[in-house]
């Protein structure tokens, strides 16, 4: 071929190509130029000669993602470009990641699977910048991260390797705060102590039931008994019923209404326990008075 055909033949026409397929299973044709700046890549095109047909593509991670793909692929096309300046190559990395906090932790972890460290360091650098200073909940709201740490496991003391002045006083800090914490705990755990139910069985069961409160059995069951003796001591107890002793037997004894007629009432007093009844006539009855005087009263 004479120089003239060459010079009529385009650039792009002299470029060779590679497939790349993410795992979505989308492929896509990338000068090899370009993809060789990836070491993950090159190292599958030198060792393994897969991508060099769209049927033999080569198999990326799964956290790169077309989209990320895209984004690297302009960082390298600009990268492996001989003869660009320190101050250019600058220039564009600051802009390169000037993309929202989603985009570029995605970016970054794509980065860490092609193994390109330039733009591992790069996307880090930039996140840390976008954290420095904020609180745990503020990172957690920029990064959408779910707060699923108890306040124990928020105050856990820091490591301080190089002996940090800043961080010795914020474990002070978190030690006084799990001290208050412990103190509130003990005093929640005594109080629920206290609270405790001290009712019987019988009695949750009598609430449970739907007796009323458990706790006001007794005293109802007292009032009924007061009252019932109240009415006792109102009411006396007929004749033909005689009251029982603790041993089951009836108590009598005899009391005197007039002269000609005794009879006998029940016995009041719980100390008497003898079961004995004086079933005498009036004749028998020895009341001491002189016979001449007992004439007297019976006329």
């Amino acid at each position: 071929m004479s120089e003239n055909e060459l010079a009529v033949i385009k650039p792009e026409a002299l470029k060779t190509y590679i497939w790349l397929q993410c795992f979505d299973g989308s492929i896509q044709q990338v000068e090899e130029e370009v993809a060789m700046f990836c070491p993950m890549i090159c190292l599958e095109i030198v060792k393994n000669g897969t991508g060099s047909s769209k049927n033999h593509a080569i198999v990326l991670p799964e956290r790169v993602s077309p989209a990320s793909l895209s984004l690297i692929l302009n960082y390298c096309r600009f990268h492996q470009v001989p003869g660009r300046s320190n101050k250019e190559r600058k220039s564009f990395d600051e802009k390169f990641v000037r993309i929202d906090t989603e985009k570029l932790c995605k970016l970054a972890s794509a980065a860490l699977g092609l193994q390109l460290r330039p733009l591992v360091d790069l996307t880090c650098g930039a996140l840390a910048r976008i954290i420095g200073g904020k609180t745990p909940d503020e990172v957690r709201d920029i990064f959408h991260l779910p707060d699923d740490l108890t306040e124990e496991e928020k105050l856990e003391p820091l490591k301080n390797v190089n002996d940090d002045p800043t961080i010795r006083l914020l474990n002070r800090l978190y030690a006084k705060k799990r001290k208050e914490l412990q103190e509130r705990q003990k005093l929640k755990d005594v109080q629920t102590q206290e609270q405790k139910d001290e009712r019987s069985l019988d009695e949750l069961l009598c609430f449970i039931n739907g007796h009323g409160d458990s706790r006001g059995g007794k005293a109802s069951k007292n009032k009924k008994r007061n009252k019932r003796r109240k009415d006792q001591v109102k009411n006396p107890t007929k004749a033909d019923s005689e009251p029982v002793n603790k041993e089951g037997a009836s108590c009598v004894v005899p009391c005197k209404e007039d002269s000609n007629n005794l009879s006998r009432h029940p016995c009041q007093s719980p100390n008497l326990q003898d079961d004995v009844e004086y079933p005498f006539d009036n004749a028998d009855l020895d009341d001491g008075l002189d016979p001449a005087m007992r004439e007297e009263l019976d006329r």
